[in-house]
């Protein structure tokens, strides 16, 4: 099998530290020379003392080790097993002028990164060059993901979001703290199975479509489910789903992040009662309501207002009106206009309570107003009531 080209200079990603050993000082030098003469990203150090080089391996500034075979005292599987001492990854290319298969299996078997025979020629150091670029690209990608796949790992175990990890075939392969808390089964229990444990009965069709649209990577990647505890609790997880894909645009993982959002559920269906009760309320009163936030606006107003005003249209429609202008826009409808104006700015200031202050309309009705400042979640507000003053009794 040939060996791809080198680099041209000035094409490396960084610097490749190289430690070269071997007990032939003019051997060490030549190639020293070739190599750095090959790729300008190459250092090379070179060391006859295998101690002294096992010293350089320990400063962690080697990138990759050549050493030879046969050396005074030692040899290179020997040397080999004291550096995997000191580095357990750092690549080891054997370059022996002793060549046997005999040589190369044990050598493999050691767990050598490459083995290279000495040959006459300059194409050795070529040969050398690329082994020992490659046998680093490949070193430092490995090392790359696995401080990638460390960060994901901690990411995942301290979310406080909800993580299963699922394969290809959607079996689960990792659960975090949160799941378990959220779901109430330990890791153990889900790996190697599926989401039906969590997932009511009568939900399994829907999950398993939204499961079919994950691994084509063609939609459920959110969803709100109801879920069982393994006590039996049901609850309601709102599901963020993504899937990773290889270079082929095949499915590989699929991760999905949850949270418990059963609280918000409850109380958005309790606000959505309670303010179904208090619009039903509204709308029945015998008078009509007006009710403006902190910046004026109009937060509801009734039926029975525009009823009182003679006005047409539907109430909802002025919600999130400009509570100053309406006054304004309907003061042509009291007997004195500007007064009306200037009493609502009056009573806003003050922020007093007022009951049944009379006012007289352009069509000779009067109207009882009362006023009431009130608190609410995000500010103050104001409320309004009028009623026809025949409506007394």
């Amino acid at each position: 099998m040939s060996d791809p080209p080198l680099r041209p200079h000035g094409e490396h990603d960084s610097v490749v530290r190289v430690l070269h050993v071997d007990d032939e000082p003019a051997f060490l030098d030549l190639v020293a020379t070739y190599l750095e003469r090959m790729d300008d990203g190459f250092e090379i150090r070179s060391e006859t003392d295998v101690d002294a080089a096992l010293d350089a391996i320990e400063s962690g500034e080697i990138d990759c080790v050549v050493s030879d075979y046969e050396m005074p005292g030692t040899d290179g599987l020997a040397f080999l097993e004291r550096v995997r001492e000191r580095d357990s990854a750092v690549p080891f290319v054997l370059f022996t002028g002793k060549g046997s298969e005999e040589i190369a299996s044990e050598a493999i078997s050691a767990g050598v990164t490459d083995y290279i025979q000495k040959r006459s020629g300059t194409d050795q150091y070529t040969v050398l060059a690329n082994r020992v670029r490659n046998a680093v690209d490949q070193s430092r990608s490995r090392a790359a993901l696995a401080a990638s796949q460390e960060r994901l790992s901690r990411f995942i175990e301290q979310s406080p979001l909800g993580t299963i990890e699922y394969d290809e075939a959607f079996r689960i392969v990792r659960v975090n703290p949160a799941a378990e808390e959220i779901l109430g089964y330990s890791e153990s229990e889900l790996i190697g199975g599926t989401w039906t444990r969590f997932v009511p009965e009568e939900l399994h069709r829907h999950v398993a479509a939204v499961e079919r649209e994950l691994l084509s990577d063609k939609g459920g990647y959110r969803s709100v489910n109801e879920n069982v505890r393994a006590d039996g609790e049901r609850i309601r997880c709102a599901w963020h789903n993504q899937v990773v894909t290889d270079q082929d645009g095949e499915v590989i993982r699929v991760f999905s992040q949850f949270e418990d959002v059963t609280e918000q559920a409850t109380r958005k269906r309790e606000l959505e009662r309670t303010n179904a009760v208090l619009s039903t309320v509204l709308d029945t009163l015998p008078v009509g309501v007006l009710a403006e936030d902190a910046d004026r606006r109009v937060i509801r107003v009734n039926r029975r207002l525009y009823d009182l005003l003679g006005l047409d249209g539907d109430p909802s429609a002025a919600t999130g009106r400009d509570c100053a202008r309406l006054a304004v826009e309907m003061s042509e409808l009291f007997d004195d206009p500007e007064s009306f104006v200037e009493g609502i700015e009056a009573i806003v200031d003050a922020r007093r309570p007022v009951d049944d202050e009379r006012i007289a309309l352009a069509d000779g009705r009067v109207l009882l107003r009362t006023y009431r400042p009130i608190d609410l979640p995000d500010g103050r507000g104001h409320l309004w009531a009028y009623r026809d003053a025949t409506d007394r009794g």
